[in-house]
């Protein structure tokens, strides 16, 4: 696998520190995002994919949603990446927000 398709990110989930790697997948009809998850003893990960309910979001699923090519692939991973620091951030705004799921 070549340097560019791996990468990590620091990110905070309830004042809890992770490593978040992201690894790009080359498939014959394009590409699969993979978020690794190593929180609090657990280590699997999640594929990125849009999310049908909520257009113009992300989500992460069991299902490996395919990329047309490399570069909306790294756009997701970037705008999951914002997503989930403007969710963090409302959460903070509201400690009620934890208590529903």
């Amino acid at each position: 696998m070549t340097l560019h398709e791996r990468g990590q990110q620091l990110r905070s989930r309830d004042g809890h520190f992770e490593m978040a790697p992201f690894e790009l997948k080359s498939q014959p009809d394009g590409y699969w995002m993979w978020v690794s998850c190593e929180f609090d003893g657990h280590r699997g990960g999640h594929w990125l994919a849009p999310d049908a309910a909520h257009p113009g979001r992300l989500i992460v699923t069991s299902d490996p949603y395919c990329w047309p090519d490399a570069h909306d692939a790294y756009d997701a991973r970037d705008r999951w990446e914002q997503q989930q620091e403007k969710r963090a951030k409302e959460s903070a705004s509201d400690p009620t927000d934890d208590l529903v799921d």
